[in-house]
């Protein structure tokens, strides 16, 4: 029995232009974050996604009301998808970030592997309850397809995950806002399908 999960980063918000660190603030899509969702949406709507699972942020629910309204789905709402924990980062831009915490800020872009945001999660924490939402769904659904959406962080830790892989690979590759990423799970194994489809946003 085969089950195929979707996961999907939430589409553009103003924050993410702007370089603000949003964190848990619930901050909506933009008027392109609107575009992007609903082209995401069009993509897969002939598909026969089966249930939609989303992080509690608005950005998030934003963009999976989207995507679930052609298949006339209710959303399902994991609190394990949410957005990292930023403690000390959150609302900041990213140029304060690495002017307060320069060593902090390079090994983001290094291997964030074993660190800890300042009062925040550190990159385990957020990695278990990843997994712990991925195989949730994966247990519920199985033999179906699904659809996640959450953010960056979730969707990066997810991949790092299936591949048997540390989360040093983390800054290596890209989650784009309103990409989806494919991961078959058949018998306790995963395979990763496709990583970072972006192609229904290019005109």
């Amino acid at each position: 029995m085969t089950t195929t999960i979707m996961l999907v980063r939430h589409a553009r918000t103003n924050s993410n232009v702007t370089g603000y660190n949003m964190g848990w603030s619930d901050e909506d899509l933009d008027e392109v974050g609107y575009s992007q969702a609903h082209r995401l949406s069009s993509k897969l709507a002939t598909l026969p996604i089966a249930s939609v699972y989303t992080s509690p942020l608005r950005r998030a629910c934003t963009t999976a009301v989207i995507l679930a309204e052609p298949h006339k789905l209710k959303l399902e709402v994991l609190d394990d998808l949410i957005e990292v924990r930023l403690g000390d980062w959150q609302g900041l831009d990213v140029d304060q970030v690495k002017l307060r915490w320069p060593q902090l800020w390079q090994q983001t872009r290094i291997d964030p592997s074993d660190m800890t945001i300042p009062n925040g999660e550190s990159f385990t924490q957020i990695t278990e309850r990843a997994i712990r939402a991925f195989n949730t769904v994966a247990s519920i659904e199985g033999g179906k397809l699904v659809v996640i959406v959450s953010h960056e962080a979730i969707v990066k830790v997810l991949v790092a995950h299936v591949l048997g892989v540390s989360n040093s690979i983390y800054p290596r590759f890209e989650i784009a806002n309103a990409s989806f990423t494919v991961i078959r799970a058949a018998n306790g194994s995963y395979r990763l399908i496709m990583l970072n489809d972006t192609s229904h946003l290019e005109d």
